[in-house]
Parts: C-alpha cells; structure tokens; sequence
C-alpha cells in the first residue's frame, strides 16, 4: 500500500431516533463504512422543548461509523436530506478526525481499501 493510496478516517457520529435506527444503518453501509457501533440513549428534553425542536421521541440509537474522509461531504449531504425527508427521521451527525490507526490491515479493513 502505498501512501498516496491511505486516506485518512474520521469517527462519524450519527445520532437519530431508536425507531429509525436500521434505517440510517444500512443507509451508511452505502458508503463503504465497514465499521459501526450503535449505542442507546435517552434525551432529556421536556417535552415543550421537543415540540419546539419538532422531535418526537427521547430514545436515541447513537451510531458510531469510521468513514474515509473523502467520502464525508457526500455522507454529510445524505444525511441532511434524510434527516429532513423522513417522517420522524430528524438526527444530528458529526465527525471527529481519527489520529491514529495501527495496523495496515486495520486501516485497510475499516477504509475499504483493496489491491
């Protein structure tokens, strides 16, 4: 592998509501993300706060994915629609620059890279 081929990674951090979970998961894998990791969450809005913010449900999936960073302005994009077309599929995303990676077949498992 040579290094003009390493791009670099980034923690993509996606959180949406439970029930759309799945969705956003599989919606993800479109992308070449090869890792994810769901963690489940409560938010703590009351529930004027959540009519105001138009949200519906306070059980979140937060859903961690290492996404090559040439690929997260078009990730970034899909998700923004999504987030505004999908009934009760409103979410917030965000990444986080991944400084280090050990291992050449890591690195080559979680950015998709292939001889």
């Amino acid at each position: 592998m040579a290094n003009a081929d390493i791009k670099k990674m980034k923690l993509l951090v996606t959180v949406v509501n439970r029930s759309k979970e799945t969705y956003f998961i599989d919606l993800l894998e479109q992308f070449e993300v090869n890792m994810q990791m769901v963690v489940y969450g409560k938010g703590t809005a009351n529930s004027e706060m959540l009519n105001l913010l138009g949200l519906a449900e306070t059980e979140k999936a937060i859903i961690f994915s290492c996404v090559r960073e040439d690929k997260i302005k078009e990730i970034k994009t899909t998700l923004s629609e999504k987030f505004k077309k999908i009934r009760n599929g409103k979410g917030i995303a965000y990444t986080i620059p991944m400084q280090s990676i050990v291992g050449a077949s890591i690195y080559q498992f979680l950015s998709n890279y292939k001889n």
